[in-house]
């Protein structure tokens, strides 16, 4: 499966709205002349555009002369004489970039000039106040950065720097916003941004600054049935890095998962396959025995199997399928009980599975806690206040926790005085005050233990 690039256009009414609200807004332009916050010519120049009511024909003015109009645009973005000046410079950049990608490299060339520009300008409005100037130079910026050759290329220094600028609004604003058209305009962006490999080697190599919200965006398949192919289309970019992939199932490996619940709650079959071909792109690296166990624990060889049996037009997406359920069903023997507990304490997210329950489990594995200075139960110590996505699941957590952590002691007393170096008897102590009725149960449990062997 590769990538192919589509003409960049933005979905949802949240752009149309400001663009057509700012070409038939008339600007005062006599009096921002007269209070200084335009030049003669500026106001002369832009007094031309404005009188131009339709785009075609603003358009057709701007392209007639466009290095005089990328240099005129850039000076008084740069400036920041007034927000609806701003916001009406951003928009006719747009139109006339969407008409002509020449126009683009008229103000792409402005860094001949000064090394500064045209980014840095542009980069500083993210911080406005004004959501128009936000939105309108997010859309600037991306259109400049997709047909930049040397920020493509790798060959400018300033590149990373602005684009992770970028990237920060819309992952950790735009996206994390309650506004779904934000959201869904935020993810277009991000989309067609990491269509180009720098860009998404960038992306990944500030991944813990910007990938929590894409991905929390993928796994809560938030908004319509396009919303959620172009956050699939997004992680399945990502996955094509051999590093990302490999970060993913230390980082992320919650991801493995939604990935497989994307391919079996799916309706559409464009995003079935891109989930599934993620997977393979994550799977496909050296060393991926671990990979493929939590592939195994999130149920992935029977969601795969299931899949492989239904009807499919695409026949790439048979082929990966098939390939998918050989790869689990060779490795399910070699799944133990351990593993299954590793991956619920590195999802955070436990159940009462037979790993919990077993006496012969903890007699068997009691020395694989004690590797490493007892990290795996550090670990789970650290879990007792982590706050689940849901309290039921919380409750949940720290029950089992408790209950494992009872079992622990129980197996190997002398743990009493690493539990107390670690601060975890003040954790579990005030567990006895929990709501939950089994978390009181299993913490006043561990306590009765801990403080057994304490005396």
């Amino acid at each position: 499966m590769t990538v192919e690039q589509e003409t960049f256009t933005i979905d949802g009414s949240v752009m149309n709205d400001i663009r057509n609200g700012m070409r038939s807004r008339v600007l005062a332009l006599d009096a921002y002349l007269r209070s200084d916050l335009l030049t003669q010519d500026e106001a002369s120049a832009l007094k031309v555009l404005s009188d131009k009511k339709q785009i075609d024909h603003t358009n057709k003015v701007v392209l007639a002369s466009p290095e005089l109009y990328a240099t005129k645009f850039i000076t008084l973005l740069a400036r920041k004489p007034k927000d609806d000046i701003v916001t009406y410079v951003l928009v006719i950049i747009i139109d006339v970039i969407l008409q002509d990608k020449s126009f683009a490299n008229s103000i792409l060339q402005l860094s001949k000039i000064d090394s500064t520009l045209p980014y840095t300008p542009l980069v500083e409005l993210l911080s406005s106040e004004d959501e128009s100037i936000i939105l309108s130079s997010i859309y600037v910026l991306s259109l400049l950065f997709l047909n930049d050759p040397a920020s493509i290329n790798g060959n400018s220094s300033s590149t990373e720097d602005n684009l992770v600028k970028l990237f920060d609004v819309l992952c950790n604003k735009l996206l994390k916003s309650t506004s779904q058209p934000l959201n869904y305009l935020s993810i277009q962006f991000i989309k067609e941004l990491l269509t180009i490999k720098t860009y998404r080697l960038i992306f990944w190599k500030n991944h813990l600054k910007l990938s929590p919200n894409l991905f929390k965006t993928f796994m809560e398949r938030k908004g319509e049935l396009q919303m959620r192919y172009y956050s699939t289309f997004s992680v399945w970019l990502l996955t094509f890095s051999k590093q990302t992939s490999k970060d993913i199932s230390d980082h992320y490996p919650e991801l493995i998962g939604a990935l497989y619940v994307s391919a079996k709650d799916s309706v559409k079959e464009k995003i079935v396959r891109l989930s599934i071909s993620s997977l393979l792109n994550i799977l496909n690296v050296e060393n991926n025995e671990k990979i493929v166990k939590q592939s195994l624990l999130v149920n992935g060889l029977d969601i795969s199997k299931n899949l492989l049996e239904r009807k499919w037009a695409d026949e790439e997406l048979k082929l990966d399928l098939e390939t998918l359920v050989n790869l689990l069903t060779d490795a399910v023997s070699t799944l133990t009980t351990f593993d299954e507990f590793e991956n619920e304490l590195k999802l955070k997210k436990f159940t009462w599975s037979p790993s919990h329950k077993s006496e012969e489990f903890w007699i068997e594995n009691i020395d694989k806690f004690k590797e490493n200075n007892w990290k795996l139960l550090k670990e789970l110590v650290s879990l007792i206040t982590f706050e689940s996505s849901s309290e039921e699941q919380m409750y949940l957590n720290q029950a089992i926790i408790c209950h494992d952590i009872y079992q622990i002691i129980k197996n190997e007393p002398d743990v009493v005085k690493v539990l107390d170096k670690s601060g975890a008897k003040p954790k579990i102590m005030s567990l006895l005050n929990s709501p939950n009725s089994n978390v009181k149960f299993e913490a006043l449990k561990t306590t009765q233990k801990l403080l057994a062997y304490s005396i």
